[in-house]
């Protein structure tokens, strides 16, 4: 239930205040675990805090009339026409995923804390998703690239399946969602075309035929792709997302949102505007609430 509230930096923070709170019930107290985790609390606040006033101070925008930049939309989500994106766990068609999934022995072991952090670890496999999907506000719509994100969703499904527990959160096509991220033109990028952003939009197309994907690319026909044949697909999508780069721009959308280099948090939110603000606004309050607490007591105990 956590994961679905809290982004990876609130995972972390959750993270660091269970080490200061084992400190203190340790049998041997470090002196050091009040301040530790007063220091936590404040960091807490902090992070919380300036999403917050990320959120409030950034002016809401049509992507019709946005200004190039820091912007903060409100639209409806949907995949590429056509090269939808599927969960690689359920199959779910949708515009973004995180999943793992983790053996049953290590669930009450290290395994499980990196697994919920996202990342990977023995006997777990965890996968986010980087390809791109498309905002739509109004008539206009822009092309989203996810990768570095902080994404809170509002889907979340769990289950066993042959010995292990399977994690999944998604966001579904035509989910409203909240983004405050940077927008550029895509035309900007035709001269040295950042493949990541359509490379795994077309692998995507390409796996839904996997029959003529492995046709196409598995030389030693073993029924597998090695990572040699891998990269000879990746090459391939290359070639065709730089051919199909100018038709994009002219018949597709030309604006891109994507994570900013002001280093200025990259926010998805299936939440409204003023919904995401008032959450990261009581997280705030509470880490405030923490580290006040945890500094009486630690004045209190010298």
């Amino acid at each position: 239930m956590l994961s679905r509230l809290l982004c990876r930096h609130g995972r972390l923070i959750f993270l660091a205040y269970l080490l200061c709170f084992l400190l203190l019930v340790s049998q041997q107290r470090s002196i050091y675990a009040l301040p530790a985790l007063c220091a936590v609390a404040v960091l807490g606040w902090y992070l919380n805090q300036r999403r917050y006033r990320l959120i409030t101070d950034t002016p809401r925008s049509r992507l019709s009339s946005a200004a190039l930049g820091r912007v903060e939309l409100h639209g409806r989500a949907y995949c590429h026409p056509h090269a939808v994106n599927y969960s690689p766990l359920s199959a779910r068609r949708c515009v973004w995923y995180r999943c793992w999934r983790l053996e049953d022995e290590n669930r009450q072991s290290l395994p499980f804390l990196r697994a919920w952090l996202g990342q990977p670890d023995y006997g777990m496999h965890s996968e986010t998703s980087s390809d791109s999907f498309l905002l739509q506000d109004g008539e206009q719509q822009a092309i989203v690239l996810p990768e570095g994100a902080e994404v809170l969703p509002s889907h979340q499904h769990s289950w066993q399946e042959e010995g292990a527990q399977l994690t999944e959160e998604w966001i579904e096509e035509g989910e409203l969602l909240y983004i405050s991220a940077r927008l550029e033109p895509l035309a900007q990028r035709s001269g040295t075309l950042d493949v990541r952003l359509d490379i795994g939009q077309k692998l995507a197309e390409w796996k839904q035929d996997r029959h003529r994907l492995l046709q196409r690319f598995d030389q030693n026909r073993d029924g597998q792709l090695d990572q040699q044949e891998w990269q000879a697909a990746r090459a391939a999508a290359q070639v065709e997302v730089e051919q199909q780069l100018q038709e994009q721009a002219q018949s597709g959308p030309n604006l891109l949102l994507q994570q900013s280099n002001d280093g200025l948090p990259f926010l998805i939110t299936t939440l409204t505007p003023q919904a995401s603000a008032n959450l990261f606004r009581r997280l705030a309050w509470l880490h405030a609430g923490a580290a006040l607490i945890s500094l009486v007591l630690w004045l209190y105990s010298l």
